[in-house]
């Protein structure tokens, strides 16, 4: 069976290459090239019977689920793909449960903790702050979802990013609360002083934005002793 993979770029990420991934071409970018066309990656792939995981690789760098998948599964890691499944009569098989997921609350600060109020920073010293953390309070959630933190750096390169799955909790009166965390204590940190980027993807959807700067400030005692 012939399937179209199609990656429509909305969020702003200078993207200048994209490649679909998944068991059926080994994982290997170079067998899933996609070409741009109008704003859009597409990719066209035959496909057998069974069940394939699959994500978009932007920049050969950034895994995305694909939004238009209504089908997720995770691996034997317990990381979360989008998957096609094929039957025996060569029909493409879809979920037609509709799920839901709401960001109740967004926080940027410093450290992890459970308190309902949370004091955010914008900017953040590395010689005395240890992380930046990001926390998601989430509500309403029905199904299986893949939540993607990326952090790109003041040169809009992609430092880091990180997947965290996200479920129907067994009460759906209590918020599920998620962290990112990005460790400042990298020496190489210092030369990367200035504004940063953060985005948030829900199942590869490009979400939130925000920005935060990173400084290198000493603070001295009543001593005179750095502190």
């Amino acid at each position: 069976m012939k399937i179209l993979f199609k990656y429509d770029q909305k969020e702003n990420l200078n993207i200048n290459t994209v490649s679909v991934i998944g068991d059926f071409n080994e994982y290997n970018p170079d067998k899933g090239v996609m070409e741009k066309e109008e704003g859009s990656w597409i990719f066209y792939c035959d496909i057998k019977e069974g069940e394939y995981k699959y994500k978009f690789l932007i920049n050969g760098e950034l895994k995305l689920n694909d939004p238009t998948a209504n089908i997720y599964l995770p691996d034997d890691n317990e990381e979360l793909w989008s998957a096609i499944i094929i039957n025996e009569n060569d029909q493409r098989l879809y979920n037609n449960t509709q799920y839901n997921v709401n960001i109740d609350k967004y926080n940027i600060t410093c450290n992890i903790n459970e308190e309902k109020e949370v004091v955010n920073k914008k900017a953040f010293n590395i010689l005395s702050d240890k992380k930046v953390v990001v926390r998601f309070d989430f509500t309403q959630v029905t199904g299986l979802h893949c939540v993607t933190v990326a952090w790109f750096n003041p040169l809009g390169e992609l430092f880091q990013f990180a997947e965290n799955s996200l479920f129907t909790p067994k009460n759906n009166n209590d918020p599920i609360k998620l962290w990112f965390w990005m460790d400042l204590n990298d020496s190489n940190m210092k030369q990367l002083c200035g504004s940063w980027t953060l985005k948030m993807f829900v199942d590869g959807e490009f979400i939130l934005e925000d920005e935060f700067k990173l400084n290198q400030l000493n603070a001295y005692s009543s001593l005179g002793k750095m502190m």
